[in-house]
């Protein structure tokens, strides 16, 4: 014999909330926070160094730095037979 179990819309919607992935913080987001917090140190600070590097590089670039750090190509490796054949064919 088999039981019917009925549950609620609001029910089964409080229930299913569980089951949801996390939702994930925007890097961006977390790099700008990074930034001004480091900004905001090194202006309170009384270290000349984070002071001058704060000076120099203004938070919109060191966020940009931050977020393309990751996605640099890397360039693709030869061997050193490859290089030799390489250039003995410039110096012909």
């Amino acid at each position: 014999m088999a039981q019917v179990l009925t549950v609620s819309a609001n029910t089964a919607a409080y229930v299913s909330e569980a089951n949801k992935p996390p939702i994930k913080v925007p890097r961006s987001s977390f790099v700008e926070e990074s930034v001004n917090a480091f900004a905001k140190e090194a202006l309170e600070s009384g270290d000349f160094q984070l002071r001058a590097i704060v000076n120099v590089i203004q938070p919109p670039a060191l966020a940009l730095f931050f977020l393309t750090a990751g996605h640099e190509e890397v360039q693709p490796q030869v061997t050193l037979q490859e290089a030799k054949e390489a250039y003995e064919e410039v110096e012909e």
